[in-house]
């Protein structure tokens, strides 16, 4: 009985000893795993450490200048973007879509807002944009997406998004669309918080400061128009370079007549939209109104070069009408307002109004575009947004008389 007492002493000693150090160690380990996550100098958890200064300073609201350095990389700047959001800068409303839709600003929107769209994006990119602020836990409180015709165009997904697996994973876990795809295996990744070498590590990069290559710059509200190459708003949108900008108007006619004859920008031989991508974007839409995100679909218009091009073979570039016709649809189903047309002549629009022929300028989209507060505002009147998308272009007397 003797020993047996003693050996449960000598057990319990050793418990106790084994607590208390735990108790001495737990700060310890919660430094570590504080240190290893938030610093994440090699950028395991948050992303690459100089997109995440890029973050920070679009985050302080400052525009960054020489963005277009990241061309290529757009998606996995806005996935460092989303993942170190915060409550205060988590904005009510997003826009997705391709560049078309990347003159949208804060301030024509009338809500806080992040500019999400992506240079070329297609169907794969805009749900996946998507899919990122839904991962993480941020989605707004508005949607605008900027739909373009060629996102229900299948012939143009080789281009893709820059993770597929993004994409195929939405659509198999919150659409309820099995896409095939390889879940990633993030066991080695999460190691990293526990490992004292990257502790190490973390520390020196702390001590030595940021890597930052100093290729990036920042620039204030007044001198945006000043700068001889591309500039990233910290609202997500975007200035183009003071040449682009400056085009004469027959260098812009000209851009659209190259469009035009070099297969229009993935509408060539688009004679309808695909029924099963439409299916999906429908999934799509409905799952956002079960988030209770309130949704605008936005058109922007083509150059009238472009758009009388497609009107010279509505067959051949049926995809065209025919997105713009489903959206309509789609809209009226969901109650979800829908602004804008393809059609220059329904804004209107003349070729005034564009960099080139995909293009159009701000102030344009703000020609039909009211605003969040007030699209929300006639939504809920019922007030019907919707322009006449099958308007024919001016006569020429008309023209000489309004400019009389």
């Amino acid at each position: 009985m003797k020993k047996r007492l003693r050996f449960l002493g000598s057990r319990l000693l050793s418990a106790l000893r084994l607590a208390l150090g735990a108790l001495l160690f737990t700060p310890v380990f919660a430094l570590l795993v504080a240190v290893n996550y938030g610093v994440d100098c090699q950028g395991y958890f948050l992303g690459d450490t100089y997109l995440r200064e890029i973050a920070t300073m679009l985050f302080e609201r400052k525009n960054v200048v020489g963005f277009n350095q990241l061309n290529g990389r757009e998606l996995e700047v806005l996935e460092v973007i989303v993942a170190n959001m915060n409550e205060e800068t988590t904005p009510e409303t997003i826009a997705l879509g391709s560049s078309r839709i990347l003159q949208l600003t804060r301030e024509m929107v009338g809500t806080s807002f992040y500019n999400s769209g992506t240079s070329g994006g297609d169907f794969n990119d805009v749900l996946s944009v998507f899919s990122l602020y839904d991962k993480a836990g941020k989605l707004p409180k508005n949607v605008i997406i900027g739909l373009d015709p060629w996102l229900f165009n299948t012939d143009v997904d080789a281009n893709g998004s820059n993770d597929p697996s993004l994409y195929a994973e939405f659509l198999t876990e919150k659409l309820d669309v099995p896409t095939e795809y390889e879940k990633k295996d993030l066991s080695k990744t999460w190691k990293n918080l526990f490992d004292l070498t990257y502790f190490q590590g973390n520390i020196e990069y702390m001590l030595k400061g940021s890597n930052k290559s100093g290729a990036t710059q920042t620039v204030d509200d007044s001198a945006l128009y000043q700068q001889d190459t591309e500039v990233k708003c910290s609202d997500g949108s975007l200035v183009y370079d003071r040449e682009f900008r400056g085009w004469k108007q027959d260098a812009v006619d000209h851009a659209a007549l190259e469009v035009a004859n070099n297969g229009m920008f993935r509408l060539d031989y688009y004679t309808e939209p695909d029924a099963q991508r439409l299916a999906i974007f429908e999934k799509w839409l409905q799952y956002m109104q079960e988030k209770g995100i309130n949704v605008i679909i936005l058109l922007s218009p083509y150059h009238p070069i472009i758009y009388d091009r497609a009107l010279s073979d509505t067959e051949r570039y049926g995809g065209l009408f025919g997105t713009e016709k489903a959206a309509r649809a789609l809209g009226k189903k969901y109650n979800i307002p829908v602004y804008g047309s393809y059609n220059p002549y329904a804004i209107p629009a003349t070729s005034a109004d564009f960099y080139d022929g995909l293009h159009p300028h701000g102030d344009c989209l703000a020609r039909f575009f009211p605003g969040i507060p007030q699209a929300l505002a006639d939504r809920d009147a019922g007030v019907d947004v919707s322009l006449d998308y099958t308007a024919a272009a001016p006569d020429a007397d008309d023209e000489a008389a309004d400019a009389a």
